[in-house]
């Protein structure tokens, strides 16, 4: 294991998927953040740090309702009436970067515009119990880089934004050396907003897997119309109110791309940095963060899980299976020779 994250206090402290993240972990965190802004930078996005709550009736023109009873956190002020003072904590920063324009005009010349978003997200996962609930893949709390723009409603303009978009989050990947595919989100599975939705799925060797990095959806004019962000510079006589396209993606997502970086590139001794992060990296950890002790796992889990990840290699060695050792709690062969083909 590498000393980058507390997961035992982190859970005295923050109850059930509370940690904290440790030296090494903090700077690759940092590192994944700068290096996302400095990609979306140049490439016309424009920087938002924004507030991580939203008063109730603007959460409620943003969210849907299933968000609010499995993801929302609320939070209740001291007001001089119950619920004057009643908000909901961020989940994503599409969210408050949505309701940036809300009840505006905006005018064609001054579109696209292309927001990155930067915050802390906070999620109560309570469709997920039970599942994922060690380590850090999925948290009640992360940092997130965010794509969100705003188009015309012309000329397949947004559709134009979304594989705009699409491929910023795949160059991210590609520069990280991330292994991944492309998926497609089939109609019955999209929210009431999205009219179409790609996920991009990093390979998560320890499972055997691919997992959800980024969520990319193009949702027309139907955040719009509930922000009344309308197109145009006022409504013309007798005309048709038009509203604006949104579109949002995620760039990086900070702890599943973390977990996706330890499981792709573990060494005997260590886990190396991927050389587009080094410059962001201290000298000690520019190259390679070591390992400072062996994973916490029982041997019946780790000839269970060898079993199965090792599976070509037993075809070739039945003994292999018994002779793997385990490097972090996401159970990655550092020295399978599957790994070594």
């Amino acid at each position: 294991m590498v000393d980058g994250m507390d997961g035992e206090r982190g859970a005295v402290t923050a109850g059930g998927r509370g940690y904290y993240l440790t030296k090494a972990a903090v700077f690759l965190e940092q590192a994944l953040i700068q290096l996302a802004l400095k990609m979306l930078h140049e490439k016309g996005y424009s920087p938002l740090y924004v507030p991580f709550f939203m008063r109730k009736e603007v959460m409620q023109e943003v969210a849907q309702l299933a968000q609010f009873d499995e993801e929302l956190y609320k939070v209740v002020g001291k007001g001089d009436k119950v619920g004057e003072d009643e908000k909901y904590l961020i989940a994503t920063s599409e969210q408050p970067i949505a309701a940036f324009h809300r009840d505006e005009w905006l005018s064609p010349e001054a579109l696209p515009i292309r927001y990155a978003g930067i915050s802390t997200c906070f999620r109560q996962e309570v469709g997920s119990h039970g599942r994922d609930t060690r380590g850090i893949f999925r948290v009640h709390q992360f940092e997130k880089i965010e794509q969100f723009c705003l188009t015309s409603p012309h000329d397949n303009k947004s559709w134009e934004m979304f594989e705009e978009m699409l491929n910023n989050a795949e160059d991210f990947c590609k520069v990280l050396s991330i292994p991944y595919r492309v998926v497609s989100i089939v109609s019955g599975a999209l929210n009431h907003a999205a009219a179409k939705k790609y996920d991009i799925e990093a390979w998560f060797p320890g499972s055997g897997a691919f997992r959800e990095l980024v969520s990319c959806s193009n949702c027309l004019d139907y955040q719009a119309r509930r922000l009344l962000v309308r197109y145009g510079q006022t409504k013309k006589m007798n005309a048709q109110v038009e509203f604006v396209h949104m579109l949002n993606a995620t760039m990086c997502a900070t702890t599943r791309v973390i977990c996706a970086i330890l499981e792709n590139f573990q060494t005997e001794t260590g886990v190396q940095v991927p050389d587009v992060l080094k410059p962001f990296m201290p000298e000690v950890y520019r190259d390679e963060i070591p390992f400072v002790k062996p994973a916490p796992i029982d041997e019946a889990e780790l000839n269970t899980v060898c079993s199965v990840l090792c599976f070509q290699c037993t075809l070739r060695n039945p003994e292999v299976g018994k002779e793997n050792r385990w490097t972090s709690h996401h159970c990655v062969p550092y020295d399978c020779s599957c790994l070594e083909t």
